[in-house]
């Protein structure tokens, strides 16, 4: 069953006008949930919004789009990696799709294992192959995730001491040490995906 790329839903919400599209970093950043507007990967896997980039959906280098340069609403909050690979990269039929449309989640979507996948489409083919969304990193950031939302899980109920049985305590720190050991394969696997 596919899920949604995107956990949260960007919207650009900045009403402001600068002379310097650089100056909506902060903006964009909350906008878009410290994701990456095109794979969803979250900024803190690089190191925080300062390694992340600003990319303009309508390149301002084709003439066409040169006025939308510091244009809030053609921006998008994106990793180096998404950002290097779609340039100036510009088709207006079947091309890329804004990641703050509904639609976007249509075309490109995770499968059960958090591999990203698109619907069949030349238009899916092409934002996929475009973006490098067929990148193991891709999935392998989205199983820590997932890994590390059970772990808050695990510590949510260990803190609440709901149990007056101390078998399941050991239960959930068996668990617990499971989740741990699955963070560090995938985290280890995830870094070495990285530097190549």
């Amino acid at each position: 069953m596919p899920h949604k790329i995107q956990k949260l839903k960007p919207s650009r919400t900045c009403a402001k006008t600068y002379a310097d599209y650089k100056s909506f970093k902060s903006y964009i950043v909350k906008d878009f949930n410290n994701r990456c507007g095109y794979c969803d990967s979250h900024d803190k896997f690089f190191g925080g919004y300062k390694n992340f980039q600003i990319d303009h959906f309508k390149p301002h280098s084709i003439p066409a789009f040169t006025s939308l340069k510091h244009d809030y609403l053609n921006l998008v909050y994106s990793c180096q990696s998404c950002n290097r690979a779609k340039s100036n990269k510009w088709e207006s039929v079947n091309g890329f799709i804004d990641p703050c449309e509904t639609t976007y989640d249509d075309v490109v979507f995770r499968n059960d294992n958090g591999k990203i996948e698109h619907n069949g489409t030349d238009q899916g083919d092409f934002i996929y192959t475009n973006l490098n969304l067929f990148l193991q990193r891709h999935e392998l950031l989205w199983s820590v995730e997932k890994l590390e939302e059970q772990r808050e899980e695990i510590n949510r109920l260990l803190d609440e001491n709901i149990f007056n049985d101390e078998s399941h305590e050991v239960e959930l720190l068996k668990e617990f040490r499971s989740v741990q050991n699955e963070i560090i394969k995938y985290t280890s696997s995830l870094y070495v995906e990285i530097s190549h």
